[in-house]
């Protein structure tokens, strides 16, 4: 089946190589890590080391890509990227590595994820027509599942059988391959007002986006939806070691079943199912997907019987999820994409990840907390009647107004 069209397979396909290989990497850092320091503290560290870097400059970055040349910003950190991870395996090699080199290179490649990550939903609006927008939000969706399901189990095996310098060298290589397909793409040019200087650019992006009230509520769906996503992650590990005797292959299947949620749906609206049609659709896409997440949360919480049947029910409840969750995300990109100027997504899409990826690990402190002292069961009854109560506020605060 063809993908939209050639450009955006391109782009698909740098993205398919590149994301694959650094879940590769990842998995392989920091067992590495782990095994070589003895220490989880330090595998926190380098995790916080490609996290944290993207997640401050977000708020900034995106003005660099509404200035500049997307493809030259998209183009040339995939290979900065490789060329850090070339010198990365090189190092590792030759045996020079040790564990302040790998805290610079992970907050390197952060700093290019800042630039790169944003521009990508920025550029799909300007080689995708209009009306094929959730089709394509929906494939890089799944590029972004299949990454973090089948990569993270590549690279494992790939560490088992081939060990660490080959898994390393492969991600510079996928980097570097990315940027290959990307130089093909042909993207338009937008046109812009002449430039002032760049905090000028930042003020004027804040403005435009402060005085819209619809991007507002759609950045705060981007939070709730990451915040939730967050409490997901927390409350999977202890209903699983709570519920069966055997808790880490209990979480292994609650894992399998969210993540196989998450593709199923992505491949569906790619191919056409759910979404198209117009912004209403979208809309209601998101509001009622969001609304549905905060019910399986609820009827999470009348889940009772054998351990079987509890696994079995969460199982169920993890996959819908998943799928609801793909649902909630593709609509509020495109509706993202639909309904600003797209002089102005760098800066909005930059922000958005960055509320984003905060999100996340402030629900997991949160809920870590939480889970100390109260019982799942309740929280998870809490947790959605919070979610649906919040998604019918903000649809009813939603405004539908083309920018």
């Amino acid at each position: 089946m063809k993908i939209i069209n050639k450009d955006f397979t391109l782009l698909l396909a740098g993205q398919l190589v590149s994301q694959v290989g650094d879940k590769f990497h990842m998995i392989a850092l920091s067992f590495w890590v782990l095994k070589t320091t003895g220490s989880p503290g330090k595998m926190g560290l380098v995790l916080a080391a490609s996290l944290v870097p993207s997640l401050l400059l977000g708020f900034f970055s995106g003005t660099f890509i509404d200035r500049y040349s997307r493809k030259t910003i998209i183009v040339g950190t995939d290979l900065i990227r490789g060329l850090v991870l070339g010198c990365f395996s090189l190092l590792f090699i030759i045996g020079r590595m040790d564990f302040s080199l790998i805290l610079i290179f992970q907050v390197i490649l952060s700093v290019n994820a800042a630039f790169f990550d944003p521009a990508i939903p920025s550029v799909i609006p300007q080689i995708v027509d209009r009306d094929q927008l959730a089709r394509a939000n929906a494939f890089h969706q799944f590029v972004n599942g299949f990454a973090l399901v089948g990569g993270a189990m590549l690279g494992g095996i790939l560490v088992a059988g081939f060990g660490y310098f080959w898994v390393f060298f492969l991600n510079a290589l996928s980097f570097l391959l990315s940027a290959l397909f990307e130089s093909f793409i042909v993207i338009p040019q937008i046109s812009m007002e002449r430039k002032n200087s760049w905090v000028s650019d930042m003020k004027q992006g804040y403005g435009y986006l402060f005085e819209n009230q619809l991007l507002l509520v759609l950045l705060f769906m981007v939070m709730v939806i990451h915040f939730f996503v967050g409490s997901i992650e927390v409350f999977m590990p202890v209903i699983a070691d709570t519920i069966s005797k055997e808790g880490p292959k209990t979480l292994g299947f609650f894992q399998a079943a969210f993540g196989s949620g998450t593709i199923v749906m992505a491949l569906i609206i790619g191919m056409g199912g759910f979404l198209g049609g117009g912004l209403s659709k979208e809309r209601f896409a998101l509001f009622s997907s969001t609304f549905f997440i905060g019910g399986v949360f609820a009827v999470s919480f009348f889940i009772r019987g054998s351990s079987t049947a509890m696994t079995i029910g969460f199982v169920l409840c993890l996959f819908l999820m998943g799928c609801a969750l793909i649902l909630a995300s593709v609509s509020f990109k495109t509706l993202l994409q639909k309904n600003m100027d797209n002089r102005y997504s760098g800066r909005v899409f930059a922000l958005a990840g960055s509320l984003g990826n905060a999100s996340i690990p402030g629900a997991m402190i949160l809920y870590g907390l939480l889970l100390d002292r109260f019982d799942f069961g309740g929280l998870l009854l809490f947790t959605g009647l919070l979610l649906m109560f919040t998604s019918l506020i903000s649809f009813m605060l939603y405004k539908e107004k083309r920018v």
